[in-house]
């Protein structure tokens, strides 16, 4: 498994007054290939939005892995579901909260996730738009001292180097990976899909984050 550490560059202006940001590309399926990313700071939430950028052609056929932060166990992990929708999984319990929304497709799409463990209100966005809201682990904390992953499922995030389950992987474009350990309102991540200046995530802004990439994995310049 080839391993090389990559700073990102995202958010380098051109001299024409472009913006260039990074973006990773999981070309094939794949058990090995995956992007693992720093945070800024302690990763102990009881309340997050978390927005990203997708693009894949995997159109339902199987569930694709789209974040994961794991300890020993699963702590808040995303995923595209083979029967379409968007899935937030917390903590041990197999049970997570789905909206069911659109596939993500080959044209890049916008999603946030947001959740407060005082209310358990969790509410997905996709391109700007708000779903209703669901109540979800009222009253847990998401524990600091795990990894976060991008491309696979790290269902031992202890033993990344025995591999993952390639039918699970991530097969597509992602970029954009930002992480706040509060919740934004719907105005700030509507600016977000919308290209306007907001407050980076203050635990991951993909702009700043260094990215250790693993295997048949691209990371890329694109103008914005």
């Amino acid at each position: 498994m080839s391993v090389r550490l990559c700073l990102a560059v995202g958010g380098e202006t051109t001299s024409s007054g472009d913006r260039s940001t990074q973006t990773v590309i999981f070309p094939t399926q794949t058990s090995t290939s995956y992007v693992e990313m720093t945070p800024k700071k302690d990763m102990t939430l009881r309340a997050f939005t978390l927005c990203l950028q997708v693009a894949t052609e995997l159109s339902g056929e199987r569930e694709i892995i789209l974040f994961a932060y794991g300890k020993r166990d699963d702590e808040l992990n995303v995923w595209r579901e083979q029967n379409r929708g968007i899935s937030l999984y917390l903590g041990e319990s197999s049970n997570g909260v789905t909206f069911k929304v659109p596939d993500p497709g080959a044209l890049h799409t916008h999603l946030c996730l947001t959740w407060d463990s005082t209310t358990g209100a969790s509410t997905l966005f996709m391109n700007g738009r708000r779903s209703l809201t669901k109540v979800y682990k009222k009253g847990h904390t998401i524990p600091a001292g795990g990894k976060v992953i991008l491309g696979q499922d790290p269902d031992n995030i202890e033993k990344m180097e025995a591999g993952f389950d390639a039918n699970q992987s991530l097969v597509g474009e992602i970029f954009d990976v930002n992480l706040w350990d509060f919740v934004l309102s719907d105005s700030d991540i509507l600016d977000l899909y919308s290209g306007k200046k907001v407050q980076r995530g203050n635990i991951f802004d993909w702009e700043t984050t260094n990215l250790r990439v693993s295997g048949n994995t691209l990371v890329l310049k694109h103008q914005v």
